[in-house]
């Protein structure tokens, strides 16, 4: 008997891997009948697998009775142990197509790289502000946005251990005159940075610019990178610098969402 139940399982699970490819390919999400008829299968069959898949969380239900489905948030802690850098970008380039009020701002991505951050992918300003990091810059962590915040994510003591590898001392000359010259000034910031969620990067950079990041987590809670916003700083204080730095934690927020994660108690640093 316990052969029997064995076989009669196997096209149970070859019928739900189907739904998946189905759901996963649709744009409009399919409802149970959809999914019956383009698959050719019993509605009554569907029926269940579609319930029981929602129950263990592979399918999402979009709405109430008869409504579409779609890919449930199961699937993104599974796709967490085969995830790769490229994940980071596909889920970057993702994020700046659906989210339109990032077009006034110079979005970037930069990881931590030793004492640098080196930027894996930008998005210029669509106003052309000429403001744009190459991928593959290199610059030094304690000056950027995106590097503080990255520092800012970790622990006490990874961070005390960071500065024992790259003592502040032996940092570079400030690139501008906005740059912290002593390591209070550096920590303070990166403390600044830890209380508010999100590192500002006020013309250390580039003298006129400033840049608001937030981190992004992935699937394990581990801050794996910045994300930050850069725009010329206005002359007139006509522009909300809260409303800039709240679009970074919110814009890397649905970053992190994208790369699996989900809020836990204990978060971990890179």
């Amino acid at each position: 008997m316990g052969g029997t139940r064995e076989n009669e399982s196997v096209p149970a699970l070859r019928r739900a891997v189907r739904i998946l490819d189905l759901v996963g390919d649709r744009e409009v999400p399919p409802n149970a009948g959809e999914i019956a008829r383009l698959l050719d299968l019993p509605r009554s069959s569907v029926h269940g697998l579609v319930t029981v898949m929602t129950e263990l969380g592979l399918l999402e239900q979009t709405g109430g009775h008869g409504s579409g489905y779609r890919p449930g948030p199961r699937l993104l802690d599974w796709a967490a142990h085969v995830s790769s850098p490229r994940d980071l970008l596909g889920a970057f380039h993702h994020l700046i197509g659906a989210c339109p009020e990032l077009g006034n701002y110079t979005v970037s991505l930069g990881a931590l790289d030793g004492d640098e951050v080196v930027y894996l992918a930008s998005r210029a300003s669509e106003r052309g502000l000429g403001v744009h990091y190459n991928v593959g810059l290199k610059l030094p962590a304690i000056y950027t946005a995106t590097g503080k915040v990255q520092l800012a994510a970790m622990t006490p003591s990874a961070l005390r251990e960071w500065i024992s590898l790259y003592p502040l001392a032996t940092w570079p000359a400030p690139l501008t005159a906005r740059c912290p010259v002593t390591p209070d000034e550096v920590l303070k910031e990166i403390h600044q940075a830890a209380e508010l969620g999100y590192a500002l990067d006020d013309e250390q950079i580039h003298a006129g610019v400033w840049c608001f990041a937030a981190p992004v987590h992935d699937s394990r809670g581990v801050t794996v990178a910045g994300l930050g916003l850069s725009q010329p700083k206005p002359a007139h204080e006509e522009c909300d610098p809260e409303k800039i730095a709240s679009l970074a934690v919110s814009s890397a927020a649905e970053l992190s969402a994208l790369l699996g994660y989900r809020r836990r108690d204990k978060e971990v640093g890179v």
